[in-house]
């Protein structure tokens, strides 16, 4: 008997994943059912129309059970250093499963593939689109969200530090936004077989980040520049891995030198296409997190 669409969420206990769950399960529970995974399960929160399941990326056997009947996949590429791997293995894992679709997160810097992420996504987009089965790729710039780990220093410097200059502009794309468009191509996979999409929430600079910032506090909020030295140091600091520094720092300099990959954008129009909704501008953000900042 044929019932509705089964959808796994992979990573579900982490920003993109649960905000994608949510998402799925408020606006798209008469269309799929949803299955959300994780390598930990008892960190996702519990929500109506939604099961729970162990999902260990990368791991084809302990796989075999939480692919059972999946007709969609939704491959939320980790954070790790071997991720390639890891996401090139599980894709395989659900070949070997049978599943129909699989939707798999990247980055804009996948057409550079001599740079850090570029290299492991370009690799990872070559794999899965060779593999026999529909997919589509969502190539997601920094995240609006980063602003949170300047949150100390906002509250009690009234600044924030990075390696660029104040009126270089890039593309940022909301986790919320981001969702909402994982879950609309989830939702309705059939009609993205193929394709990937570059989407973007706002384009902005750090020094209007910061006059948002003045304005939804009500107090001087300044960016600050610093050398690329000095902003690897205090991420390492705080536990960053080195390859992840090296590669956000990569990035910086792509914003600085100005690729368009990184700085053009569209507007919103790639996002507004898949979702119908309008983007998450900067500033809208800024005024609804503003609490936390305080």
């Amino acid at each position: 008997m044929a019932g509705k669409p089964l959808v796994l969420v992979t990573g579900a206990s982490g920003n993109i994943g649960a905000a994608t769950v949510s998402v799925l399960a408020e606006k798209y529970a008469d269309k799929v059912e949803i299955r959300a995974g994780a390598r930990n399960p008892d960190k996702i929160p519990a929500r109506p129309n939604v099961t729970v399941v162990k999902a260990v990326l990368g791991d084809k056997d302990q796989l075999k059970e939480p692919l059972k009947g999946v007709d969609v996949l939704y491959i939320v590429t980790p954070g790790a250093e071997d991720r390639a791997s890891l996401t090139i293995r599980t894709a395989e894992a659900a070949k070997e499963a049978g599943v129909k679709f699989i939707l798999v997160v990247s980055v804009p810097t996948v057409i550079l593939p001599d740079t850090i992420f570029g290299k492991q996504l370009s690799e990872i987009e070559d794999k899965v689109s060779k593999l026999g089965i529909p997919y589509s790729f969502l190539r997601l710039p920094m995240f609006v969200e980063n602003i949170w780990g300047s949150k100390d220093t906002i509250v009690s410097q009234s600044a924030f530090y990075a390696p660029q200059s104040p009126d270089k502009p890039a593309i940022y794309i909301a986790v919320e936004d981001a969702a909402k468009a994982g879950a609309a191509i989830l939702a309705n996979y059939s009609k993205h077989n193929g394709k990937g999409y570059t989407i973007q929430s706002d384009r902005y600079a750090n020094a209007e980040l910061a006059a948002a910032f003045t304005e939804a506090l009500g107090k001087e909020v300044k960016f600050v520049q610093v050398p690329p030295e000095a902003a690897k140091q205090a991420m390492v600091g705080k536990g960053w891995p080195e390859w992840q520094v090296d590669g956000i720092l990569e990035l910086l300099k792509l914003i600085e030198e100005g690729a368009p990959v990184l700085t053009a954008g569209d507007d919103g129009q790639a996002l507004k296409s898949l979702t119908g909704e309008e983007p998450t501008s900067m500033k809208a953000w800024v005024t609804k997190n503003a609490p936390g900042f305080k």
